[in-house]
């Protein structure tokens, strides 16, 4: 009887507010799903991604679940400033380190390559006899080519990005795999220090890329003169 009287109770505001508020983590558990799996699923962290960044950024981001954060609206929060810290410092930066190392690599080659046929062309067409139109020009293309070569440095910029985006690879498998500075620490202390890491990449990377910068524009002073 008291059951059927509490059946037949109205549902107050209270209780759809509360019911309202629920964790979407505790639904999901409910219907089944681990806590770990339900905290990523309610961060929508379980996309099928593909590529080594992102394979490691959803790695990184299993571990950091599976940290006692509190009652789950916190846990969620958590979660999700360190995604977003994954996708702008961590994703982001690898994936453009590496674009822009095969990138420098592929200009570094096409001007090497491009370099040694037009000076062939020129030893070409003074061995032939021809016209010195072509000779000049050939040389003029060599010489060109050249002047970019040492302008934009192609060569050292492709080896730094691909220096920098192996730093960060290494230090997030680091983490993975609890090696190096991260061994015996847990998994917040851990966090810390590979934000710390790959902070200190970008620092200097970005240092390099302001040098960079400072190379090929002129200064003040040059341009008055």
């Amino acid at each position: 009887m008291q059951d059927d009287a509490q059946a037949d109770q109205p549902v107050t505001s209270a209780d759809a507010a509360t019911e309202r508020n629920e964790s979407v983590v505790t639904r999901l558990m409910r219907a089944g799903t681990g806590e770990v799996d339900a905290l990523l699923e309610a961060l929508g962290m379980r996309e099928q991604l593909s590529g080594e960044a992102q394979d490691i950024a959803r790695l990184i981001e299993r571990r950091l679940a599976e940290v006692a954060w509190g009652d789950h609206a916190h846990a969620l929060d958590q979660l999700e400033i360190q995604r977003a810290f994954l996708v702008h410092r961590f994703i982001g930066p690898m994936r453009t380190y590496e674009r822009l190392n095969r990138g420098y690599a592929v200009l570094d080659n096409f001007l090497n390559l491009t370099s040694i046929l037009a000076g062939i062309g020129a030893s070409l067409a003074a061995a032939l006899n021809a016209p010195k139109v072509w000779a000049i020009s050939f040389g003029l293309v060599v010489g060109f080519l050249q002047s970019i070569s040492q302008w934009l440095k192609p060569s050292q910029r492709s080896t730094r990005r691909g220096i920098a985006a192996a730093n960060l690879r290494s230090e997030a498998w680091a983490f993975l795999q609890r090696r190096d500075r991260y061994r015996g620490k847990d998994d917040l202390v851990a966090w810390t220090l590979l934000c710390d890491q790959v902070s200190r990449v970008e620092d200097r990377e970005q240092s390099e890329q302001d040098k960079e910068a400072a190379q090929i524009r002129p200064t003040p002073s040059t341009v008055r003169r």
